[in-house]
């Protein structure tokens, strides 16, 4: 499966400028293969924000991190067990920092993981951040199965749940923070998916939208779109025999 991804990041602070007020965080990071053993598992992808005061502003990098090391570390698990372990790391770490009082990134973290393995999707989320699927005119509204019981989960459990599925060529998944609700309702969305050709107009639209409404400071969004792998180019047999035809030479000294 081929895979092309737009990111839309908007008015993000710095982790280094978190000093004594409020600040978030937008972050979009991309993960790949890096050797033929990791190949069957795929990209992953993660979209985070974290709103905070002090002590938290490298979360977002810091659980990127883990979650994609942990990963891609034994390939021949699988995608869906790699995937579990990764989130297993995720939550052993936030539990860690609460235990040491830190505690601060409590309602106020919105993260969403993805892996796409050939045509396998697993994905999981926590906070509002919202995940979109728009598959031959219908617009779905993933995340209503990955959000947890409680908004405010024990965080040895802030990744309670995965949702597994195929993934199918001409798919389109937004993956975006909670902001996109006050940027354009799930029935705009789908209405743009629909009237626009493909990922850079509906990126740059959504931009448009965003100029246009001074009073969303940030927000982060990734679309993902699926095509079919072109098929390889011909090659010409090797192993066929090729026939030179004979040569008169009287035709030749003519």
């Amino acid at each position: 499966m081929d895979i092309k991804t737009e990111e839309i990041i908007s008015g993000s602070s710095k982790p280094k400028q978190i000093l004594t007020r409020p600040r978030t965080i937008c972050e979009i990071f991309r993960f790949q293969p890096e050797n033929i053993e990791q190949m069957p598992l795929g990209d992953l992808y993660i979209v985070a924000e974290l709103h905070l005061i002090k002590d938290c502003g490298h979360l977002n990098n810091l659980l990127a991190s883990l979650i994609k090391r942990e990963y891609y570390s034994y390939p021949n698990r699988g995608a869906a067990k790699s995937f579990q372990a990764a989130l297993k790391k995720a939550n052993s770490h936030l539990d860690e920092l609460a235990r040491q009082g830190n505690c601060e990134w409590l309602g106020k973290f919105h993260f969403i993981c993805a892996a796409i393995a050939g045509q396998n999707l697993q994905f999981a989320q926590a906070g509002n951040s919202k995940t979109y699927l728009f598959r031959q005119g219908h617009f779905m509204d993933l995340g209503r199965k990955a959000i947890p019981d409680t908004r405010d989960p024990h965080p040895s459990k802030f990744f309670s749940s995965v949702v597994s599925g195929k993934i199918e060529p001409e798919d389109i998944m937004i993956i975006a923070t909670p902001s996109i609700d006050e940027l354009m309702s799930a029935s705009g969305l789908k209405q743009l998916v629909t009237s626009r050709p493909g990922l850079p107009d509906i990126s740059d639209q959504i931009n448009k939208v965003l100029r246009e409404q001074e009073k969303i400071k940030h927000l982060a969004v990734l679309l993902i779109q699926t095509q079919e792998e072109p098929e390889p180019a011909s090659q010409p047999d090797k192993n066929r025999e090729i026939i030179t035809p004979p040569i008169d030479l009287n035709e030749i000294l003519k």
